[in-house]
């Protein structure tokens, strides 16, 4: 099936989304690897999208490098080091802030 292009941005923008809640996860956990595992459920609950627009938009992300399925049924691994297409920086552009 074809994308509009109305849709295709649309995927794109959620494909940005799920990166940085891949990010989120990373940070909230303080892990130091370069990638974190999603789930489709749990990420078409939290956008409110359905399964397969998840699944759109991380076959999206797959298609420039930055995810791939994990071997747990449902899930991806996310590929958070590097560029979007959309020229916004990932791993290191978001900043922590400590609180004292």
């Amino acid at each position: 099936q074809r994308l509009t292009a109305e849709e295709f941005n649309q995927r794109l923008q959620l494909s940005e989304a799920i990166i940085d809640y891949g990010r989120m996860i990373q940070a909230f956990y303080g892990y130091s690897v370069p990638d974190a595992i999603v789930e489709v459920t749990e990420l078409a609950n939290r956008f409110r999208e359905t399964p397969q627009t998840i699944k759109d938009a991380l076959r999206l992300l797959r298609g420039i490098g930055r995810a791939e399925p994990a071997d747990l049924d449902g899930c991806w691994k996310l590929q958070l080091a590097g560029t979007l297409p959309s020229g916004r920086e990932g791993f290191h552009s978001a900043t922590r802030h400590s609180h004292t």
